[in-house]
């Protein structure tokens, strides 16, 4: 409403200069032409023609033409129809149409840029600011509601402030600006903004510079996200803990009956029970297998996937592991990718498994090829390889002597970041494992 009456006195105002310059040029040019002046005066009607388009382009010809009719007729009737004087006027009148086509076709284009930035400013679902110069420093010049909704302020209240108090911390502004003046521009940095009512908010802040020594300064609301994180990392913990006991008592447990299975076997000399406990005592020794598997595994997914070296993952991975008469060449050199900090777990995993069951084992080998869709990594081996009725099943939860844990995690363990895993290996010829990066995955550094 109050943009309304803005707009509708702003308009008033226009029509009434607009008017006074038209009644003072005519005035002019009617005295000038009284006194023979004919050549300086009706320069006077540019200034009415300009501010007609210009305010109101889609009405600035039409404006004109009607000016131009008014000047032609206050030339005739003035200089009795003289045919010098005729031809001048109806020159300037043609000038002035010209003009007013020009400045109204500008005009336009300038009011459509101005609503197009209005709209994007204005509608953005992220805080805007615009931020000058001032004597005190930085201060908003201007800002959008989401901006002023952010800080629990009207955009009216913004005004002025000064930028760097809108911050919980107000070097962080210093630092801002520094990096802008360095790059020219800030993106993504995680920051801390104060309320007005003291609450803090979390933001992502990007900044770029403007002309004029500006800075449009955008910020997008993250506490709820990172409250949702903290919350998430707090009951993980809370979860690690829980497994944590459990996985304790339970070996505990385990450790308790092997103890007594060891105890049974000294006390039964029976073929039958003897087998009983063997197979009693086979059983536990998977349950304390799993247990332990899950132990490398309880912080799967808890810290932030990252940058790694495949290289440098493979050589600290081989350097750990015992692998008596078997050679472990990667030629992954420069390449990165972007996994969960167990990585390690997916290579140890690949090559133990082929040290384990590819029986006539004796190179490892690991490769990559960058395909359309991404790329691959391939760890391959020279052993008894996998039957094709096998290949998928093994990555299953319970297959195998030892559980099946093993290529199972692996597989999660790649899922974190969109990566996959499949056998496709030749039976009898060795096992090759690919692992799938998908496009924007990976990097040759």
């Amino acid at each position: 409403m109050n943009s309304h009456r803005r707009r509708s006195a702003n308009r008033d105002t226009r029509l009434l200069l607009l008017a006074a310059s038209v009644l003072i040029a005519f005035i002019a040019n009617a005295a000038g032409l009284l006194a023979g002046v004919t050549i300086v005066l009706p320069h006077l009607l540019y200034l009415p023609v300009i501010l007609a388009a210009y305010w109101f382009p889609r009405r600035g010809i039409v404006f004109s033409f009607a000016l131009a009719l008014g000047y032609l007729a206050l030339v005739l009737l003035f200089t009795g129809g003289d045919a010098g004087e005729v031809v001048s006027a109806l020159a300037r009148a043609g000038v002035f149409v010209a003009v007013a086509a020009v400045v109204s076709l500008l005009s336009l284009r300038l009011r459509e840029q101005e609503e197009r930035y209005r709209g994007t400013f204005d509608n953005s679902e992220a805080g805007t600011f615009i931020v000058a110069p001032g004597e005190s420093g930085p201060q908003i010049e201007e800002a959008n509601y989401v901006g002023a909704a952010l800080l629990g302020l009207t955009t009216k209240n913004l005004v002025g402030k000064h930028a760097a108090g809108l911050f919980e911390d107000p070097g962080t502004w210093e630092a801002l600006a520094a990096e802008i003046d360095r790059s020219g521009a800030v993106y993504g940095c995680e920051t801390t903004f104060l309320r007005i009512d003291g609450v803090t908010v979390r933001v992502l802040a990007s900044a770029g510079r403007l002309p004029g020594e500006r800075i449009v300064l955008t910020l997008v609301d993250i506490t709820a996200r990172t409250n949702a994180e903290d919350a998430l990392r707090q009951t993980n913990a809370k979860l690690n803990m829980l497994g944590r006991l459990t996985r304790n008592d339970l070996a505990a447990a385990v450790s308790a009956l092997l103890g007594r299975i060891a105890g049974g076997r000294r006390e039964f000399d029976d073929p039958g029970i003897r087998r009983y406990i063997e197979s009693l005592e086979e059983d536990a020794r998977v349950v304390q297998r799993r247990a332990e598997v899950t132990r490398d595994y309880q912080d799967l997914g808890l810290r932030p996937s990252g940058w790694q070296a495949v290289q440098k993952v493979v050589r600290e991975v081989t350097s750990c592991l015992l692998l008596p008469g078997i050679s472990v060449r990667s030629w992954v050199e420069r390449l990165e990718i972007f996994a969960d900090p167990m990585l390690d777990r997916v290579f140890s995993n690949l090559i133990e498994n082929a040290v384990r069951h590819g029986e006539t084992v004796s190179s490892v080998v690991i490769t990559y090829r960058i395909l359309d869709d991404g790329l691959v990594i391939s760890v391959e081996d020279d052993g008894v390889g996998i039957p094709e009725e096998g290949k998928e099943r093994i990555f299953d939860y319970g297959v195998g002597s030892e559980g099946g844990l093993g290529l199972f995690l692996v597989r999660e363990i790649l899922a974190i970041t969109n990566m996959t895993i499949r056998e496709t290996g030749t039976p009898g010829k060795g096992a090759r494992f690919e692992i799938h990066v998908p496009p924007g995955g990976y990097r040759i550094i």
